[in-house]
């Protein structure tokens, strides 16, 4: 495959008063490429003899690579961390992505779809003091297909369960699903239009995301049965009864306050608890202890949550012990086992020991390794978080394929957090069409809405590609399930 290899070094820009030089090779030599405040290295280790050394915050190195045609290529980066471990930012053709190297060798950056002809890539320090030998570039292997299962893993999923379900898979590939979260309740009743965070979608882009993000945080922990937690709990309700009244996605997750009732945080850093404080030696719950029947009593007062839902027909998407792997909250904090062990245990107590049956269920994996996965049986869909700077609509492609390659192709895979939205062309573009995305609250001094253009919510919003609440306003049940059903009729595009 080595003509499809064709590799262009730029030496300097035309806009110095020189052409670019075009070097076939089979690498991309970075002291070869066009290069900003980096210093040239010699070392007999490096390919060619030299690499360059990124200095300084506004280092930069800009290669050029002639792909023969269109597709899927395999970036490698060849590199030397002699400082301790560094992240690195890249570009791809206007694209972010971003890896970490540490030590010396070669890391694989991401599988970006180039197109025909000459393509950029740039790389630029998230923290200087590392050093970049050369790029090497290969035309990935055709992507193996997703292969989804056709019902949830909850084998008694309700009909309102199954629909959603399907009506995900259905879509997975072909269009995205807009969210947006919601913090400040304020004066809410009810009316989930109303609620300030989507309130700020809609004023930026003129149309309603069909996806609105809730917080179980107010519903445990030392202040539970104080007014404020009640009633920000009982709004939240509200306003998911709203959401799937109106055809939309309520999707829930949950910063599990202190369940030792020691304090009241979640973070890691704020308090004390451990999981396996619940546990005996041997790993199995500690059925006697005091933080187990914490855990147990906390669990189920969200599994009441979710079969208030269920006894009004409706179905949710609920994404538990989020971020786990990044260890900021206190159900990371030890690892995975004891992380894996807990998930398992909220599934069980709310699935088998409560009933709740109307909850697709989503394992926030972050880039969590194959350790923290609590088993395929345990969730429908696999998520990441991913905040890129203000403005900055890439797609973050090189997570789409690490999830997809970390289940197999076997689930749907969805942005379950982030800062600017990805631009609904460049999701195509990259191959990495997320099921769903969801910025994080504009309320509460979180201003994430404010994070994407008007012009970038009015194009991503108003294409067809794009769901949203107006696209969804037939409601439930509104289409004919992707595996067959006896649901009414198949949603319109807008």
């Amino acid at each position: 495959m080595r003509h499809l290899r064709r590799i262009i070094a730029l030496v300097s820009f035309a806009g110095y008063g020189l052409l670019p030089t075009a070097v076939r090779a089979e690498r991309l030599e970075a002291e070869k490429a066009v290069y900003a405040n980096c210093r040239v290295v010699s070392d007999s280790r490096y390919s060619g003899g030299t690499a360059l050394e990124l200095t300084e915050d506004s280092a930069s190195i800009t290669f050029a690579y002639n792909a023969a045609e269109r597709g899927k290529y395999t970036i490698y980066v060849g590199f030397d961390a002699p400082y301790g471990k560094k992240e690195v930012n890249m570009t791809v053709n206007g694209g972010r992505n971003g890896f970490s190297v540490e030590g010396m060798g070669e890391v694989s950056a991401g599988s970006p779809v180039l197109h025909a002809g000459v393509n950029t890539v740039v790389i630029t320090p998230s923290w200087p003091w590392f050093r970049i030998d050369y790029l090497r570039i290969e035309k990935s292997p055709p992507t193996s297909p997703f292969v989804l299962s056709p019902t949830p893993v909850d084998a008694d999923a309700t009909a309102a369960l199954q629909e959603m379900y399907s009506f995900l898979v259905g879509q997975f590939g072909k269009r995205t699903i807009s969210g947006m979260m919601t913090g400040d309740m304020g004066s809410v009743s009810g009316d989930v239009t109303q609620q300030a965070d989507v309130r700020a979608v809609c004023r930026a882009a003129g149309k309603t995301p069909a996806l609105v993000g809730f917080d179980f945080m107010e519903t445990t922990g030392i202040h539970e049965d104080e007014s404020y937690n009640r009633q920000y709990s009982s709004k939240v309700l509200q306003l998911a009864k709203d959401t799937y009244r109106r055809g939309g996605f309520p999707a829930f997750c949950w910063h599990w306050r202190d369940p030792s009732r020691k304090t009241n945080e979640f973070y890691t850093d704020r308090c004390a608890v451990r999981i396996t404080d619940a546990m005996n030696a041997d790993g199995t719950w500690n059925t006697q202890s005091t933080l187990y029947r914490y855990l147990i009593k906390d669990i189920d007062a969200v599994a009441d949550c979710f079969l208030a839902l269920q006894r009004e027909g409706m179905a949710c998407i609920f994404r538990p012990l989020h971020e786990a792997s990044g260890g900021w909250f206190w159900w990371g904090r030890e690892g995975a086992r004891p992380f894996v062990s807990l998930y398992r245990l909220l599934f069980h107590e709310m699935v088998v020991v409560k009933g709740v049956h109307n909850v697709v269920w989503v394992w926030n994996a972050d880039n969590a390794g194959e350790e923290w996965n609590p088993g395929d049986e345990y969730f429908d869909v696999i998520s990441t978080d991913i905040y890129n700077g203000q403005y900055d609509y890439s797609t973050g492609y090189a997570r789409f394929d690490y999830l997809k390659k970390l289940t197999n192709s076997k689930k749907l895979i969805a942005l379950s957090e982030n800062g600017p939205i990805p631009d609904i062309d460049q999701e195509f573009d990259d191959e990495a069409v997320w099921s769903w995305w969801m910025p994080w609250y504009q309320t509460w001094n979180g201003n994430f809405v404010s994070k994407t253009s008007a012009a970038e919510w009015a194009k991503v919003m108003g294409d067809a590609r794009c769901i949203t609440l107006e696209s969804r306003s037939a409601g439930w049940p509104s289409y004919t399930s992707f595996f067959g059903g006896n649901v009414r009729s198949m949603e319109k595009f807008p």
